[in-house]
């Protein structure tokens, strides 16, 4: 009667930690993590053709990969990525419960192991550089563990055939989890049979061999693919210890949670034990997320999303929330979106500004700088430019492309009339499950180029499409610029750029271009301060230019208080008092972004 009642006790405590579990992890993927969820289904580009399955497939690991897409491009979708990678979480932590389930004759408490494993994953699912696979993959493990623990009851030469067979069967659909298979194998022999002569590190051993003759024969790259946990991360760093923390915790829970179980028989105070596990989670979780989460990625990626929906009011809201965040990228998304709405020159000093690079990233070969480039270049008309970042991007995915980048260079090959290089890129979206119907309005464009003209996608655009492709130079934005002093976007982000590079020959030189021998009409005020700064070693501004008499006092009222205090920190304090977002306290103080 006391372990029916224990045993009723475990089974409420397992569903309310299922019920806690759940619903933690949905509520920060959700709301926490969403846009990282939108974001994995921008990294890649899963087609849904037999040709490129038997591509992928035939690899190994090529099984997982290969539905690790197939989910992914549904998470582009409300919902449907956090409810998915939840259930997913939580299939895999039953799973790992019923692996370490030691005896049914006696309830077990015992289910620390399980849960830290399951934080060790959404760690590394939140990290940028680990690829959804490594949960598929994992879960296909779990399920290949399942069936070995099932034959515990055969001989020693069956079991280890069986598990050669296993190992095989995951490298050819899961490696690198052929490794982690055949590692936690071992520690199941130990755990049932014991030490058994040595034959239970049998699998051990197939496992050293197999990383040496792959490392020596096949060299460190394939030995990171198809050996190691790099196999499930980006090839280009090297996994810190969290990518290996879920892999290590399953060999250590399989042999140590049956002692944990006979302690806690013989202890009977299972309330401690279950609040020493969860405080111990709870622990794991405070000190682990703030410094894994990945979570200086977050502002980009939500920014990020913003700008594909061209949701421009969304993307200036979230940058008036967060100024403290001033990475570089993120500014050139705040700086398109004030551009796009008109008001770039004035609200410029209203935003968080690093120079010339926040209204245009210096490439550096990333996947961010791809997204965020293109898109400057193709909002400013330079279609040259967008191509060529856009390709950039393109290449260095590990599937057929970016869907972002891939639209871009299906518009900027039309533009410029390039059909047979257009129709590869459209070719590849008409096979995907979210961009087919707008590749096929795409491809109608072919026989109705008229119709282009008209749509709303390419309004502004036909008025740059130039004769031919341009190699990169530091002019091309001046190039563009004069080439039509009429058009305000590239106007602003011409003489913006210079003012915030705190170049004030280029500037003054620009706004002559511009401006002189006009009626000077609706300048925006950082302009005026910046004639002002002009000033002092080019006199004749004040008589060149109407600048207003406010500018002016407010100018004086700048240069006594910045001339009149001895104390930086004081003279800083006095000035950011009324004139914080003016051009010359923004010349004074702020750093520039190299």
């Amino acid at each position: 009667m006391i372990e029916m009642n224990k045993g009723t006790q475990m089974m409420k405590l397992k569903l309310l930690l299922l019920l806690i579990g759940g619903s933690v992890i949905m509520a920060l993927l959700q709301y926490r993590y969403v846009f990282h969820i939108y974001f994995l289904e921008q990294l890649q580009l899963f087609l849904a053709g037999k040709e490129y399955a038997r591509e992928v497939v035939l690899q190994p690991g090529g099984v997982i990969e290969y539905i690790s897409e197939y989910c992914i491009q549904f998470f582009k979708f409300d919902y449907v990525g956090s409810v998915f990678t939840t259930c997913l979480l939580l299939l895999i932590g039953y799973m790992i419960h019923l692996l370490l389930i030691r005896s049914r004759e006696y309830p077990s408490f015992i289910f620390v192991f399980e849960c830290c494993i399951l934080l060790f994953l959404l760690i590394d699912l939140l990290d940028m550089e680990f690829r959804y696979k490594g949960i598929i993959g994992y879960s296909f493990c779990l399920a290949a563990l399942l069936v070995y623990n099932r034959i515990q009851n055969l001989s020693f030469l069956k079991r280890f055939s069986f598990s050669l067979f296993l190992a095989f069967l995951l490298f050819g659909v899961a490696a690198p989890f052929q490794t982690l298979f055949l590692i936690a194998a071992s520690c199941i022999e130990l755990k049932e049979h014991g030490l058994g002569k040595g034959k239970s590190l049998l699998p051990l051993l197939i496992v050293a061999v197999y990383g040496y003759v792959v490392n020596s024969f096949l060299g460190n790259g394939a030995y990171r693919m198809y050996v190691d946990v790099s196999g499930v991360c980006s090839l280009r760093i090297i996994p810190g210890w969290t990518k290996y923390a879920a892999w290590v915790l399953l060999p250590i829970a399989i042999l140590l949670t049956p002692l944990l179980e006979r302690m806690a028989v013989w202890m009977k105070k299972n309330g401690w034990l279950i609040v020493v596990q969860v405080g111990l989670i709870i622990g794991f979780f405070a000190y682990l997320f703030p410094r894994y989460d990945d979570n200086w990625s977050l502002p980009f990626k939500q920014l990020h999303h913003a700008v594909i929906q061209e949701e421009w009011e969304d993307v200036l809201a979230y940058c008036r929330a967060h100024p403290e965040n001033d990475e570089v990228i993120s500014l050139n998304y705040q700086n398109l979106a004030l551009a796009e709405k008109g008001i770039l020159a004035d609200s410029l000093l209203y935003f968080p500004q690093k120079g010339r690079a926040g209204l245009f990233a210096p490439w550096d070969r990333t996947v961010y700088a791809a997204f965020a480039i293109q898109k400057i270049c193709y909002y400013y008309g330079d279609v040259a430019f967008a191509q060529k970042f856009a390709f950039e991007g393109n290449v260095s995915s590990s599937t057929k492309g970016f869907p972002e980048t891939m639209k871009m260079l299906v518009r900027t090959n039309l533009l410029q009339k390039e059909y047979r290089v257009a129709a590869k890129y459209i070719n590849y979206l008409r096979q995907t499950f979210s961009y087919q119907e707008w590749a096929e309005k795409q491809l109608s464009y072919f026989s109705e180029p008229e119709q282009m003209e008209k749509d709303e996608e390419y309004t502004g655009s036909f008025e740059y499409q130039q004769t031919g492709n341009h190699f990169v130079s530091s002019n091309e934005w001046s190039f563009l610029a004069g080439s039509d002093k009429e058009n305000k976007k590239l106007r602003d982000f011409v003489l913006c750029s210079f003012l915030l590079d705190k170049n004030l020959n280029a500037f003054l030189d620009w706004f002559g271009f511009y401006y002189d021998n006009t009626e000077m009409k609706d300048i925006p005020k950082v302009y005026y301060e910046g004639l002002m700064a002009c000033a002092p070693f080019v006199p004749d501004v004040l008589t060149r230019y109407p600048i207003p008499e406010k500018i002016k006092e407010d100018f004086e009222t700048y240069t006594s208080i910045y001339k009149g205090t001895n104390n930086p920190e004081e003279r800083k304090k006095w000035l950011s008092l009324y004139h914080v977002n003016s051009y010359w306290f923004y010349f004074h103080y702020k750093e520039i972004k190299l």
